[in-house]
């Protein structure tokens, strides 16, 4: 039986969009699959600034102080924005690649970091300090990048007032309100236990708290120019029950945005993840049907959500699948999956922990407590984050069906029913490779062919190149070498895909 391997979410019938339900031609049994898009009906529209990163609020990371150092000149892991007064040019240019974002502070550091310790209600309970500094940097990433920033505040504390002095004393003399998106209160508040909270905390609960730093700073002239989000709920509450009745409580015009948590696997308590686990359809598949269901919540509430905190497996990543190529082909999987389902931006995940995370986008590294020299390295996941920047971001969706014996996906966006079409095909297989047959519901011109690959599934940095080029520590990638793809008589689009491999036919209007 054929697998039918992409879908356009359901959900979103008033954006005219379903799934081909015959195709008109098949793949042949030599082929990898055979895709048609329909491109007189152009679907919902991804957000320019759709792709982001989420940092620790504080600067020093979470446990990032706590890294074994190791000799005085190995490189020592550093957080991804630098340090206030020596801020990571590089990594300002792996937001920059991306166009329009969204950067997210926040984290376990968020919740155990305090401004002003000293007057926190439980100083003990301040494992770092945030200061003027630290707001400060976020602000020379904001100006450098253009992007937005989601600003985490201590919610454990449970303090509204001590919270105010932290946007007016704080926040407020480094950020413009342009400059935050907005205020997220407490990270994954779903898992606070004692001593914070009691056993029964509960979404009533969550309610009560929020609600109180909302109205604080709604009666302050300079905190209510910044608009509060939330819940950033990860585990139990992540239903479309408990979170359409925070939003009932909290009111609608409370919030400027919905964000919620959701990682793809967990290696939390010595849990392992393997390649095929994380590319497995059915993986997907109970996301998007989950996922829609939250998303529904939002939307009949006639607000926006996020999947604010997210990468493949949280408790920092599997080594060798977190890190390897096939972290890439799940990201540009997830990455329309999420695009389809209905949210309106995805921020992966960057973490610092005793040993090291696996699922960073970008590692950052110094060779001294001192230096102002950073070297970041690239992993893999980046490279699909990029791809669906410059195939997907700011465009409408496209219904893609693919019809394959093998693992493989197909995604298709476009500015409009009469531009230029962006096919992304993916195989997620690591047995199958071959012909690929692409065809439009109209005629198009010459296309453009880019892949996206790696010798295996278990890849690692070095070995993935992005049209043969890779990324250097700054950010900085060569033109990527594409190549040809004329249709045929029938109007079919054909290449070569290779088992690890994504690719990205761009095929414009016919002249």
């Amino acid at each position: 039986m054929l697998l039918r391997a992409s879908r356009v979410a359901l959900v979103f019938a008033l954006s005219a969009v379903s799934t081909l339900s015959a195709v008109p031609f098949a793949v042949a049994q030599s082929s990898l699959a055979a895709i048609s898009v329909e491109t007189k009906a152009p679907g919902r529209q991804i957000p320019k600034a759709f792709v982001g990163f989420s940092l620790e609020v504080s600067t020093a990371g979470q446990g990032l102080a706590r890294f074994a150092q190791g000799a005085s000149n190995a490189p020592r892991a550093a957080y991804s924005l630098g340090s206030p007064g020596a801020p990571n040019q590089g990594f300002f240019q792996f937001m920059r690649n991306l166009g329009p974002g969204i950067l997210r502070l926040g984290g376990n550091s968020q919740d155990n970091t305090c401004w002003k310790p000293a007057a926190a209600p439980h100083p003990d309970r301040c494992q770092g300090e945030l200061t003027t500094t630290d707001f400060h940097l976020y602000s020379e990433a904001a100006k450098a990048t253009g992007w937005r920033l989601i600003v985490g505040l201590n919610l454990k504390q449970n303090s509204s007032q001590w919270a105010l002095s932290e946007v007016t004393q704080g926040i407020a003399r480094e950020l413009t309100p342009h400059q935050v998106l907005g205020l997220e209160l407490g990270n994954e508040p779903d898992l606070f236990g004692e001593p914070e909270r009691p056993k029964s905390y509960s979404p009533a609960d969550l309610v009560k708290d929020f609600r109180a730093y909302a109205d604080t700073f709604k009666a302050n002239a300079i905190a209510r120019q910044y608009p509060v989000i939330g819940p950033a709920i990860c585990c139990r509450w992540r239903n479309a029950q408990d979170v359409g009745a925070f939003l009932d409580g909290v009111g609608a015009a409370t919030l400027k945005l919905v964000t919620v948590h959701e990682y793809a696997r967990t290696v939390c308590d010595g849990r392992r993840v393997t390649a095929e686990e994380l590319l497995a359809p059915e993986l997907m598949t109970r996301f998007n049907d989950a996922a829609r269901t939250w998303v529904a919540a939002a939307q009949q509430r006639k607000l926006p959500i996020a999947l604010a905190e997210t990468n493949s497996a949280s408790c920092g990543g599997m080594p060798r699948v977190s890190n390897a190529f096939a972290s890439a082909l799940w990201g540009l999987d997830w990455l329309f999956s999420a695009a389809e389902d209905g949210f309106t931006g995805v921020n992966f995940h960057i973490s610092y922990r005793p040993g090291g995370s696996s699922y960073n986008p970008v590692d950052t590294y110094t060779t001294s407590d001192n230096s102002k020299t950073y070297k970041n390295v690239v992993e893999p996941i980046y490279y699909a984050m990029y791809l669906f920047a410059h195939s997907a971001s700011g465009n409408h969706l496209l219904p893609a069906n693919a019809q394959t014996r093998a693992n493989v996906r197909a995604y298709a966006t476009s500015a409009c029913s009469n531009c230029t079409v962006d096919v992304v095909v993916l195989n997620k297989d690591s047995s199958a490779s071959g012909r690929v047959r692409v065809r439009l519901d109209q005629k198009g011109g010459a296309g453009k062919l880019v892949l996206l690959k790696a010798p295996r599934l278990d890849s690692l940095s070095p070995e993935v190149t992005y049209g043969g080029m890779r990324f250097d520590s700054n950010g900085r990638i060569a033109p990527p070498h594409t190549t040809e793809v004329r249709p045929d008589s029938h109007g079919n689009y054909e290449f070569e895909l290779p088992r690890a491999a994504a690719a990205l036919l761009t095929i414009p209007p016919e002249k």
